[in-house]
């Protein structure tokens, strides 16, 4: 990899040359802001010769078969080696690992820093539980569930390498990342008859509504934030009481939310009465019926999200 100052190219795009042969595979971009390129290449693991400009501009006539690129100068210049590895453990005791310390991908599809950002942001609010009173299984559950997520897209990553060979890589949900669940997670609690649809540890849904006013909204928008929320489906009544870290949210035709195009009933599948808790994350954390406010207050008390906090 290199920034280079050079000649014969348009700054306004970026230039792939691939004639078939992912070992010859070159890229070159405009790099914002300065009057540089970035160059990319794939080398053999033995090449060890310094690119001076004359070097580098013969290696990209070799290369792309092209007399008119030239390179002028060289201010940075740097050998890598891709890799994908992962950690053994994400947690010792008080030590965890996110991000680039936890796992290394190939740079194919940006999926290191997506996953890097969901590690930080899975872990920062069951931190934030636990410096509240949350017990030692909310802090394992971090690795429970995002180390077979990084297992699974270093395969991605790699896939996606072998794609590019291939001249390009589909932007499929995979590689968009919204598909990642936890329905294995000790954290996700379901009723018994929810056998199909949306399940708890999916990533819950957006859906349009309408608020008590007339006024059109999404349902993400009531879900932004650091807390949890409740989502009780036709309940008529109050269900558990609101409290610091708990939002309530009733839906229904006659409560505070009208899903009048019934998007929220076909992602969600709630019958009346039932009610899901949404992580701070936006995952799917449990389904309950309204009635077992019980059940509701113990599943909370995990997170240290009990009636002693409330406003």
């Amino acid at each position: 990899m290199a920034d280079a100052s050079l000649s014969g190219l348009n700054r306004d795009v970026w230039h792939h040359f691939n004639d078939g042969d992912m070992a010859r595979m070159i890229t070159i971009c405009p790099l914002a802001g300065t009057q540089l390129f970035q160059i990319q290449a794939l080398l053999a693991p033995d090449d060890s010769q310094n690119f001076s400009a004359d070097v580098l501009t013969a290696f990209l006539t070799e290369r792309i078969g092209r007399t008119d690129v030239r390179i002028h100068s060289i201010p940075w210049v740097s050998k890598y080696q891709m890799n994908a590895r992962i950690a053994e453990h994400y947690r010792v005791g008080k030590v965890f690992l996110a991000g680039d310390a936890a796992h290394v991908h190939p740079p194919t599809g940006g999926q290191g820093l997506n996953t890097s950002i969901q590690d930080a942001y899975n872990l920062g609010w069951k931190m934030a539980a636990s410096l509240r009173g949350a017990g030692e299984e909310l802090l394992d559950s971090y690795e429970q569930e995002r180390r077979p997520i990084a297992e699974s897209l270093l395969h991605l990553s790699t896939r996606l390498l072998d794609s590019q060979k291939q001249g390009g890589i589909k932007r499929e949900r995979d590689v968009q990342q919204l598909d990642i669940q936890y329905t294995n997670s000790p954290l996700a609690h379901t009723l018994p008859e929810r056998q199909h649809g949306l399940q708890a540890g999916e990533r819950a849904p957006d859906a349009p509504l309408l608020g008590a006013g007339g006024q059109s909204l999404r349902l993400f928008q009531l879900l932004q934030g650091p807390d949890w929320n409740l989502l009780a489906y036709e309940t008529h009544g109050k269900v558990i009481d609101a409290r610091r870290g708990l939002r309530i949210h009733h839906i229904g035709e006659q409560d505070e939310l009208i899903d009048t195009l019934g998007h929220f009933r076909e992602s969600y599948h709630l019958a009346p009465g039932q009610c899901v808790l949404i992580r701070p994350d936006g995952y799917v954390g449990a389904f309950f019926h309204g009635k077992q406010s019980n059940d509701i207050e113990n599943y909370l008390s995990r997170f240290a999200i009990g009636i002693k906090d409330e406003y």
